[in-house]
């Protein structure tokens, strides 16, 4: 298809990415115009233009406010537009498209951010599993120390009534070896 005869939105947008373009098709009106990506909001027709990738309208000659506008540098539709608002036009368009590369900005940071997280989970998860194995190790050391302790503190009790009971019977063997040495 010769781009020259395309009158698709995208053959506009198109054109004014390229500022050396025939300006022949130029000529289509704000409200034909449409945005390039799904937005959640409505946008106007000043911002029909909004998706340019390079700012060559922030400080735009005669005729680059007739392309802005969507026609031709001596448009009637440039002639009956209030400067005002034409300036408040130019400007909201670049605020926009400010805006939008600061979005771009930010969610590349944010993707990069992400990309740099992802690579440290990759590097400290094998870490991570080795400190898991060697806590249930320790976990399983512990508790059997624990019963060995609880094994010894019973047999300590064991020992400890056995002495008691040893310690009362050679009492009592040594008062009654006393009584038959005396005789009585």
């Amino acid at each position: 298809m010769d781009p020259k005869n395309e009158t698709s939105p995208n053959a506009a947008d198109n054109q004014m990415l390229n500022p050396n373009a025939e300006n022949e098709d130029l000529t289509l009106p704000l409200e034909s115009i449409q945005p390039r990506r799904v937005s959640l909001h409505k946008r106007s027709a000043s911002d029909s233009l909004a998706f340019v990738k390079e700012p060559n309208w922030l400080a735009p000659s005669s005729s680059a406010q007739g392309r802005l506008l969507g026609g031709a540098a001596g448009s009637s539709s440039a002639s009956h537009m209030d400067p005002k608002k034409l300036k408040r036009l130019i400007a909201n368009r670049a605020s926009a498209q400010k805006s939008r590369l600061r979005r771009v900005e930010y969610v590349d940071k944010l993707e990069k951010k992400a990309e740099f997280l992802e690579a440290t989970v990759s590097l400290v998860s094998p870490r991570v599993t080795s400190e898991r194995k060697k806590r249930m190790m320790l976990l399983k050391e512990n508790a059997e120390l624990k019963q060995r302790i609880e094994f010894y503190d019973k047999l300590l009790e064991k020992q400890d009534a056995e002495y008691k009971a040893l310690k009362e019977e050679r009492d009592l063997l040594s008062f009654t070896n006393l009584l038959i040495q005396e005789g009585i």
